[in-house]
C-alpha cells in the first residue's frame, strides 16, 4: 500500500503517519514538507526506509505534480492547512490561499494523474466541523445536513476546501470522501490551541524555581485564556486517526462524514481538569487574557456522528481524561 500524506509535520499527519506504520503491514509512505516546516513532530520518523520526505508546497503545482508522480498512490490524506483559527484572523488571504487554492491545486494535479492513467487514489479530504458555524441550539447535535455557516477566515477556507472536494468528486468521478472531524486532542498539539495552551502554561510553571510543592495559602501562578464558555466535544487524536483509517474501505465516495468523541464540556470544564491534573493544582489562577479573546467564536459544537459510526463501527475508546493525561506529559518530556 502506497500513501501520500500532505501536512504529516503537523498534529494529526504525524500520529496518522505512526498508526499506519504500526498497523499496516508493507506500507510505504511518501510524505510532503516544506524547507521550513517544523521538524519536532516527524523526527522518529526520520531513518525509517518505509517513510520518503519530498519538498512540496501546495501552492506550487510542479511540485505537487513531482511527489504525485513518485508516489503513484493508493490513498491520498490531505491534512496540509493553515489550521488555527486564531492566526486566521491576522493573516486572512494566506490562509484561504493556502486552503482553497492549495486544495485546488491537489486536486487538480490528482486529477491529471487519473486522466493520465498512472494513479487513481481514494482521497481523504480532511474539513473541519467549523463549516458550520454557530448553530442555535435546537440545531444541535450538529448532523452532515446542518447548514454551512462559517464564522472566521479558518472556517471560510475549509467551506471553500470542502465544497472544491466536493467538485472534484461530482465533475470527474474521482474517489474524495471527505471529513469534518469536531475537536480532537493530545500529544504534539500545538500550544496556539487552548487545551494544549493550557497544558503548556501549567508544566512551565511547574519548571519555575518559585513554583510551590505544596498547596499555597493563595494562587501563584496565572493560566492566561481567552472564552472558556465555548461548548466542545473532544475527542482523542488516536481514536481520531484509527476513525480516517476506518474510511478507506468502508465510507462511501462523496460522501460527507461528521466524526466527534462523546465528551462535552465546556472549554473552562476542560482546563479545570488539566490544573487539577498538575503538580500543585491550588497554585493556579485562571486570568482572562484580552489578546486571546477571538473578533468571532464558534461557541456550540456538539457533533451528531451517527452516519460514520453506523457505517464503520467506530466508536471512542478514550475522553478528555487521557487528553489531558496526554497533553501534560507531552509537555513535561518536551520542555
Amino acid at each position: 500500500m502506497r500513501v501520500l500524506i500532505t501536512g504529516i509535520t503537523g498534529f494529526v499527519g504525524s500520529h496518522m503517519a505512526d498508526y499506519l506504520l504500526e498497523n499496516v503491514p508493507g506500507v510505504k509512505i511518501f510524505a510532503t514538507r516544506r524547507w521550513r516546516s517544523k521538524e519536532e513532530n516527524i523526527k522518529h520518523l526520520f531513518g525509517d526506509d518505509r517513510v520518503i520526505f519530498e519538498e512540496c508546497d501546495l501552492l506550487d503545482r510542479g511540485s505537487l505534480a513531482r511527489i504525485i508522480h513518485i508516489s503513484q498512490p493508493d490513498i491520498v490524506y490531505h491534512f496540509a492547512a493553515q489550521s488555527f483559527p486564531e492566526s486566521s484572523f491576522l493573516t486572512p488571504v494566506s490562509t484561504l490561499t493556502t486552503n482553497v487554492i492549495g486544495t485546488t491545486n491537489l486536486l487538480e494535479e490528482l486529477r491529471l494523474a487519473k486522466e493520465r492513467n498512472y494513479c487513481n487514489p481514494t482521497i481523504i479530504s480532511v474539513s473541519s466541523s467549523e463549516v458550520y458555524g454557530n448553530p442555535n441550539e435546537d440545531e444541535v447535535p450538529i448532523t452532515e445536513k446542518n447548514h454551512i455557516s462559517p464564522a472566521n477566515p479558518y472556517s471560510i477556507s475549509k467551506v471553500g476546501h470542502d465544497l472544491m472536494s466536493q467538485y472534484y468528486h461530482k465533475a470527474y468521478d474521482m474517489k474524495v470522501i471527505i471529513t469534518r472531524m469536531f475537536s480532537h486532542e493530545g500529544s504534539r498539539r500545538d500550544k496556539r490551541f487552548a487545551l494544549s495552551s493550557f497544558a503548556h502554561q501549567i508544566v512551565m510553571a511547574e519548571k519555575k524555581p518559585d513554583f510551590p510543592p505544596y498547596a499555597p495559602s493563595f494562587p501563584t501562578h496565572p493560566i492566561r485564556h481567552g472564552n472558556l464558555d465555548s461548548i466542545r466535544t473532544y475527542n482523542h487524536i488516536d481514536d481520531a486517526v484509527y476513525a480516517y483509517w476506518l474510511i478507506i474501505d468502508k465510507c462511501d465516495y462523496g460522501e460527507i462524514y461528521n466524526i466527534g468523541g462523546d465528551y462535552t464540556c465546556s472549554v473552562e470544564d476542560a482546563l479545570d481538569m488539566l490544573i487539577s491534573k498538575s503538580k500543585t493544582p491550588k497554585a493556579f489562577i485562571k486570568e482572562l487574557d484580552s489578546d486571546r479573546v477571538r473578533p468571532t467564536d464558534i461557541t456550540l459544537q456538539i457533533p451528531d456522528s451517527t452516519k460514520f459510526r453506523k457505517k464503520t463501527g467506530w466508536k471512542p475508546t478514550k475522553g478528555l481524561e487521557e487528553i489531558c493525561d496526554d497533553l501534560l506529559n507531552y509537555w513535561r518530556e518536551v520542555l
